[in-house]
């Protein structure tokens, strides 16, 4: 006779030990945006929480330690990249793309409201910094439009020493740098227009430069609609995992194998997936309905899934503070260190 009460024991001891399991593995640091416009730091091991700096959003972590991150302070919101080292107490201008940087500004001059052609500014805003490897580089999305300087979408590649414009991809999206410093981008990006119509890059897909960024490459296998955006390339260059249909896949550098590793619960919506430093496990936002309400949580999954998972309210998932509260509150592109 089948012993209810003992199976029940049994597959709770093991989805506790499962859940045991997945939070020991998981080590480093997740550096993410909270509620708007400050940098936190979540510690895998400690299971602690903290503020590192305000006026700060879509944070980028650099082999030196240094974060790299979109300024929201008042005057260069969105127009400015800022860094700052350990502990966090100053910070450094990197990119100026204001209206008063001295290398726009005679532009911005001759080609102003005043002369009726519109170009008042720059460029729209930055978004999703990305440092390559060896710290020569720094990629970013930059939405532009019509008589603006930057008057389309791209990815602009700047070099740091000298913060002048190296080249730009039009139409590309997400920058993430192989270790070998070679850039991967996507052509489509997440976004719904005024008529809460979603909108479709007319050269969708999976893009890699060389190492001189002369020459781009598709490598997905024509993921043309929906598109994919989102990627990120694995530590040891060799996979990368990226949004489609609003969950995470893997793929790897050369087109090949590809596989889902979320699946729906009802209702989520992944974004901006990470790797672990180790390569295991791949985190990402959720945007679900959790236990009573809709809000944001970071979800931890392995990479190497033999199926899809499910991101339930109660799959272990989900890193948590000793009060069992999630990442939770926070949005767009992070960093796993």
């Amino acid at each position: 006779m089948i012993n209810l009460k003992l199976i029940l024991l049994i597959g709770a001891f093991a989805h506790s030990n499962f859940t045991s399991y997945c939070q020991t593995a998981w080590k480093g640091k997740i550096i993410y945006q909270f509620s708007g416009s400050s940098i936190k730091e979540f510690n895998l091991a400690t299971k602690t929480d903290k503020a590192l700096f305000l006026e700060g959003k879509e944070p980028f972590v650099a082999k030196t330690g240094e974060i790299f991150f979109v300024n929201d302070k008042f005057g260069k919101r969105d127009k400015t990249i800022r860094k700052s080292a350990p502990p966090f107490i100053q910070f450094k201008d990197v990119i100026d793309l204001s209206s008063e940087n001295p290398l726009y500004k005679k532009q911005l001059e001759e080609y102003s409201v005043i002369n009726r052609t519109g170009n008042s500014d720059v460029m729209s805003r930055f978004t999703d910094p990305s440092v390559s490897p060896d710290g020569k580089y720094l990629a970013v999305n930059i939405f532009g439009y019509g008589d603006q300087v930057f008057n389309k979408n791209c990815v602009a590649i700047f070099d740091i020493s000298s913060a002048r414009l190296v080249t730009k991809f039009d139409e590309k999206y997400y920058g993430s740098f192989t270790p070998d410093g070679r850039l991967v981008m996507a052509g489509s990006h997440k976004s719904v227009s005024t008529d809460g119509q979603e909108y479709h890059s007319k050269m969708p897909g999976i893009f890699i430069t060389d190492k001189t960024f002369s020459n781009v490459t598709r490598i997905d296998p024509n993921l043309d609609d929906p598109g994919p955006y989102h990627p990120s390339v694995s530590p040891d260059g060799k996979k990368i995992i990226f949004i489609l249909s609003n969950h995470v896949w893997v793929i790897d550098l050369d087109g090949k194998n590809m596989k889902q590793l979320t699946a729906v619960d009802r209702d989520n919506i992944e974004t901006f997936p990470q790797w672990s430093p180790d390569g295991k496990f791949v985190a990402a936002w959720s945007y679900k309905t959790f236990e009573r309400s809709y809000y944001t949580a970071i979800a931890i999954v392995p990479s190497n899934s033999a199926k899809p998972v499910a991101l339930t309210d109660k799959a272990p998932v989900w890193p948590r503070d000793p009060k069992n509260f999630r990442i939770s509150g926070g949005s767009n592109h992070f960093n796993w260190r």
